[in-house]
């Protein structure tokens, strides 16, 4: 079974091409907006996941974004194939999310396979609305 060694939010990242080595830039776990709805600035959802005991059956992992009061928004879905590396990255560039009120919500990370989902990781994108004093 695959697992998820990390996943991240951030605004922007660099992959060095000689080491492959990541540099996240800008963590994010809030924002703040002018009124809802809103449309955030891009941002990018990086993973790291550790293939060494996931053999090799494909494996589908999806990305949803979850809103304080409502339905899970899938923003990416990505089949795996193992080619036998012990490490596979995988990076997502989230352009302009839409969300509707303030509040905690959750980035998930599923993993299906075999025809079952299961959440690895639920990361918090707070949003809040800029009150002027």
């Amino acid at each position: 079974m695959p697992e998820l060694i990390y996943a991240i939010i951030c605004a922007d990242l660099i992959i060095d091409k000689d080491s492959n080595s990541t540099s996240f830039i800008r963590t994010i776990e809030h924002a703040v907006v002018p009124e809802f709805p809103a449309t955030l600035p891009p941002i990018y959802f990086a993973s790291l996941w550790d293939l060494e005991n996931a053999g090799e059956e494909p494996f589908t992992v999806s990305l949803n974004l979850i809103p304080p009061s409502g339905e899970p928004i899938t923003l990416g879905l990505q089949e795996v194939t193992p080619t036998g590396t012990m490490l596979h990255k995988m990076n997502f560039q989230l352009p302009g999310l839409q969300v509707k009120e303030e509040g905690k919500h959750e980035l998930t990370v599923a993993l299906k396979r075999e025809g079952d989902w299961g959440t690895r990781s639920r990361l918090p994108l707070y949003v809040f609305r800029n009150v002027k004093q």
